[in-house]
């Protein structure tokens, strides 16, 4: 389904959108097309082993992924196939620096460009016919073809062409979203958890942060030293690679973006290694906890 989001309020009396002229559409999942070759497996993990045991998290994301805030009303039979049998706190696309994006390609097609693993969570655990409101970036359907469409796509740093394996092309990249066609990338993962133990996400950050803060810890942490199968190994890695992230000199180059090379301080490098956030990560309800319920 590929319709414009009517903008209308999930609660009666809701305020206006605090950006009406933004490009919002309404798409099923099943036809989005990934502008990233892989995903970080056990940062999926982590999602769906939480939303398993609290609902309204489940609810909550698909709420502020709409930038819609927060989940103000569920219960028991509330589905994300019914959107009246809930409500958020506000109307699709008050908050739009909340939402996920994608651009428009020359075939008409959807391209993913923030929100994979969001959005591959919801894939998985409701359907390819579930729709999502996202935020259109670009609108590339006038250039001339899809050759020219994936060389702008590239030129604004819009597309990821590296895989685990090595560089790809786009015409490499997965027809569709999820991790029955995106391949894992376990330096995606624990670059997610490195958060506010090894570094912070700028106030800015460029697309792709945690890519490149791979890509850098792949040339200092071979996968064949860790064990990321179990809770005890995988916490010794998170703890190997903060502490080379807070370790390295802060103007050592980690990322070539559009807006031009990043150092590991303009890429968020914490001062230190933050100890306490690594604890969090292993409380009942932390990240790692919830990442190896599952299995």
């Amino acid at each position: 389904m590929k319709k414009a989001l009517m903008l209308l309020a999930l609660l009666p009396m809701t305020p206006a959108l605090a950006a009406p002229s933004a490009d919002i559409r309404e798409i099923a999942l099943g036809e989005l097309h990934p502008t990233q070759p892989a995903l970080g497996y056990r940062q999926m993990d982590y999602k769906q082993g939480r939303f398993a045991v609290d609902r309204e998290k489940f609810f909550d994301e698909f709420c502020e992924t709409g930038g819609q805030g927060g989940i103000a009303q569920f219960d028991e039979a509330s589905s994300l196939h019914a959107i009246d049998s809930f409500a958020c706190t506000n109307p699709v696309g008050t908050h739009p620096e909340d939402m996920k994006t994608a651009v428009i390609a020359p075939n008409g097609g959807f391209y993913l460009t923030d929100g994979h693993h969001t959005l591959g969570n919801y894939l998985a655990l409701e359907g390819p016919e579930l729709s999502m409101p996202l935020l259109i970036t670009h609108d590339f359907s006038e250039l001339p073809d899809m050759e020219r469409f994936w060389a702008t796509m590239e030129e604004q740093r819009l597309v990821w062409l590296d895989a685990p394996e090595g560089p790809i092309t786009s015409e490499e990249l997965p027809e569709q979203l999820g991790r029955d066609h995106q391949v894992d990338d376990p330096y995606r993962s624990l670059v997610y958890f490195t958060r506010g133990v090894g570094y912070k996400k700028p106030d800015t950050p460029p697309p792709f942060l945690e890519f490149y803060w791979g890509q850098w810890l792949a040339e200092q942490l071979p996968l064949d030293t860790l064990d990321l199968t179990t809770l005890e190994g995988y916490t010794d890695a998170v703890t190997q690679a903060a502490t080379l992230m807070v370790e390295v000199s802060p103007d050592t180059l980690i990322a070539d973006t559009a807006t031009g090379s990043l150092t590991a301080q303009e890429m968020g490098q914490l001062p230190a290694f933050n100890a306490a956030e690594l604890d969090k990560l292993l409380s009942p309800r932390g990240k790692l906890t919830y990442a190896f319920s599952l299995e």
